[in-house]
């Protein structure tokens, strides 16, 4: 018999379970907060947090542009001073090598100044030997003549003419 009457206790409470979902008067409340919370929290957290970081995005992709140009014009002043640094090399080596044939020119010119130069001088000292060898040669052969009188007087006893 308990059971019995359990068991028809439990078709009542069955028949009589509440919806899941009720819809009375508190639900306008609810919904009203809902919507109270939801307008205040956007105007003083939602807004400001999506307003920072849109700016924060912006600026980020501002600064990612500001160093895409930066990169850029360093870039470009690389490739000016080594195009720079290049004719300034072309130059220098222009330079030496004129220096360098003008330097040959002037060692030529100096080497061949020294050796007229020196043929000069070989000239007058070969010259001058030929004199002095000429003059040395008449000297010998008057002396030689004297000194073979002399002999030939002293030999025969007597004075040769």
């Amino acid at each position: 018999m308990l059971i019995a009457l359990a068991a028809g206790l439990a078709a009542r409470v069955e028949e009589a379970a509440p919806p899941l979902i009720d819809l009375d008067g508190t639900f306008f409340v609810q919904l009203g907060l809902f919507l109270l919370t939801l307008f205040v929290l956007s105007r003083s957290l939602f807004g400001p947090y999506l307003k920072m970081r849109s700016d924060r995005d912006r600026s980020i992709a501002g600064a990612r542009k500001d160093a895409s140009a930066m990169g850029e014009k360093a870039r470009g002043i690389v490739e000016d001073y080594e195009k720079q640094l290049g004719e300034a090399k072309r130059r220098g080596n222009d330079e030496r090598n004129k220096l360098h044939q003008e330097g040959v020119a002037i060692e030529r010119e100096l080497l061949g100044k020294a050796r007229a130069e020196a043929q000069a001088a070989l000239d007058v000292a070969r010259k001058k030997i030929i004199t002095d060898t000429a003059a040395g040669k008449t000297l010998l052969a008057t002396e030689a003549a004297q000194l073979a009188r002399k002999v030939a007087s002293k030999a025969l006893g007597r004075e040769i003419a």
